[in-house]
């Protein structure tokens, strides 16, 4: 059947039996969703990307043109319908080599693990063109793959491939986020889809364990925070960043893989977007001596490459700083007393700083005498200030952490995928008040900026009843619930006034001039949760408890899981010292903080030196 536009076009019957030949023959053409929507100006979302902009949260990748991005268009011609596309990618590598001392791994994001993604989008949508074409053909097609104007996520939103998330992601209800997208505008009339009416719900798992907070609320992120655009920057990286980094080589999955949605879903029927375990975790330091022709035959077929092999190398070496490895010293050595990229060699002299040890001393105090960078010589005297000897206290103590307590990408992610929120409460003079829910007709919060990152105080009339970690438009969606809880659904209002005497006094504990808070408190929660957080304000300030001592100071000896589990449900933050409950053995365990928060608060209060195990 061949079809015509124009002034005798067919009915709207004909196009939508055109739609569902399509949707049937999509698998065929490497497709696994497809739908339909108008291709009306996307007008709500200019103001938006307006807002986004004006922020500063755009991550300069895209299309400058706001007009462009949210008005589909088409040559000569008035645009009738969008098609949309997705492919699903996989989530899971099949038996992933280890990083091992002398071998540590870098890993490179999903998206970047099979052949590159805008290849095998462009030649699905070049067949999906021929299909049309070969029926329709007076039709009028443009594709674009990520790299185009329009924004694909509004487009598949708008055609029912899936729902926008808090992560900013499509979640497509079949195959989670997943997946790659692509769209069509024709000015073929199809009949538009129904979009998704599923939604995230209350769920904000990705923006609590969004590494550097740059999920700054629900749909919106800072692009210029957030680790995925920070691996493909070309430049200089903040300290904060290099250990947020880890051991990411390009992209980062955190957002995705603690998404309930995505639980158990991997996707292994495209043979080209399966992952090539050495391509997908390689070994660091051969990294670094790649060639830029070595480079494209490594990566030169994934989506990782577009950028080049500088930011891939910078991050290597971020990831051997990160992992203390002791053998990377002589290469990282030679980056940075050889390498004539600057942002490499500063790169290499926070490296050295993280690993230690004499040999990376000497050489940062001889690269000193050399160096004429002014923000290599800047990350050079920070290395040193670590390693010199009035300070070699704690670089031993930092080193004796090392690369075996540093956990990868993935080992973080599966370990906080089994936290709950933990906090702590370390005043003296106020007693648990009750186990139930209490009427307020307004609760009080403020934030606070700290060395550990922003905190949201709440207050009642009574006293202090929660902390979270995180800002106010970042915890909203939790605060709400824990006031659905324990406040009768009560609202909140900032209101600096009231919570004054609380913030000073968190910031004396964050300066080191104060050691035992005197804020009134006002906790919630079950009786046996009480009763553990009064315990966990009995343990002295630079001392550390276990479980099993919790359990014995209450009286339960055998519910050392129960003060776990109390334990990470404790809802005041650093003035109710849970983290100062640590493991049987010693070790670091789970905090709503993250490890990294528990060991700077048992640091600041100088627990952590004595306890060596840790």
């Amino acid at each position: 059947m061949t079809l015509r536009l124009g002034a005798y076009a067919p009915s709207a019957s004909v196009w939508e039996e055109l739609k569902e030949e399509l949707r049937k023959a999509a698998p065929e053409m490497g497709i696994d969703d497809i739908g339909f929507a108008s291709a009306d100006p996307f007008v709500s979302l200019k103001a938006i990307l307006q807002n986004h902009r004006d922020k500063g949260f755009e991550s300069g990748f895209e299309e400058p043109d706001l007009d462009k991005r949210v008005t589909p268009a088409l040559p000569g011609v008035t645009p009738a319908s969008i098609i949309a596309i997705a492919v699903a990618y996989p989530s899971k590598m099949s038996k992933p080599p280890k990083s091992e001392p002398g071998k540590y791994r870098g890993i490179m994001a999903r998206s970047a693990w099979g052949r590159d993604y805008h290849h095998v989008l462009r030649e699905a949508m070049a067949k999906l063109e021929a299909f049309i074409r070969e029926r329709v053909p007076d039709a009028v097609l443009e594709s674009m793959v990520d790299t185009g104007a329009l924004v694909d996520r509004a487009v598949a939103q708008r055609a029912g491939i899936g729902f926008s998330a808090k992560n900013c992601a499509i979640i497509s209800p079949k195959y989670g986020s997943w997946i790659y997208l692509g769209e069509m505008v024709t000015n073929i009339p199809f009949p538009p889809d129904t979009p998704v009416t599923e939604d995230c719900g209350e769920c904000t798992k990705c923006i609590d364990f969004c590494p550097t907070g740059a999920l700054v609320g629900p749909g919106q992120l800072n692009a210029q925070r957030c680790i995925s655009f920070l691996t493909q920057t070309k430049g200089f990286l903040d300290e904060e960043a290099m250990r947020k980094i880890g051991n990411r080589l390009y992209g980062c999955d955190t957002c995705q893989m603690v998404c309930p949605k995505n639980k158990g879903l991997n996707w292994t029927h495209h043979a080209e977007l399966q992952p090539d375990p050495e391509k997908a975790k390689p070994l660091l330091l051969p990294i670094l001596d790649m060639s830029n022709r070595e480079f494209k035959e490594a990566f030169g077929d994934t989506a990782a490459a577009w950028r080049g092999k500088k930011p891939i190398q910078r991050n290597a070496v971020i990831a051997l700083g990160n992992f203390k490895d002791a053998s990377a010293v002589p290469k990282l050595s030679e980056v940075l007393l050889k390498d004539p990229r600057p942002e490499l060699r500063g790169t290499a002299a926070w490296a050295l700083g993280r690993i230690g040890g004499e040999e990376a001393l000497d050489n940062l105090e001889k690269s000193m005498k050399s160096e004429q960078e002014p923000k290599v010589r800047n990350m050079l005297q920070q290395a040193l200030n670590k390693l010199q000897p009035e300070t070699k206290v704690g670089a031993e103590t930092d080193k004796q952490e090392g690369s075996k307590h540093f956990k990868t990408v993935e080992e973080v992610q599966n370990e906080r995928g089994q936290d709950k929120p933990a906090v702590s409460n370390a005043s003296k003079g106020a007693e648990p008040v009750t186990a139930r829910a209490v009427k307020n007709d307004l609760l009080y919060y403020d934030e606070l900026h700290t060395p550990i990152g922003p905190l949201t105080i709440v207050a009642s009339d009574l006293g202090v009843c929660l902390i979270e970690f995180g800002a106010f438009t970042v915890k909203e969606a939790v605060l709400q619930q824990w006031s659905r809880t324990w406040a009768e659904g009560a609202g909140y209002e900032r209101n600096e006034e009231r919570l004054a005497h609380v913030t000073s006094q968190l910031k004396q504990y964050f300066e080191g001039t104060l050691r035992e808070f005197t804020v009134p408190l006002d906790m919630r929660g079950t009786q046996f949760q009480l009763q553990v957080w009064e315990a966990l304000k009995q343990i002295p300030v630079g001392e550390i408890r276990s479980y099993k001592d919790i359990a014995d100071a209450i009286g339960r000896p055998k519910a050392v899981r129960a003060v776990g589990g109390a334990n990470n449900k404790n809802p005041v933050s650093i003035i109710i010292p849970c983290h100062r409950v640590v493991g049987m053995d010693g070790r670091l365990v789970g905090y709503g903080g993250g490890l990294e928060i528990k060991r700077y608060l048992l640091t600041l209060e100088g627990a952590l030196p004595d306890h060596k195990g840790l």
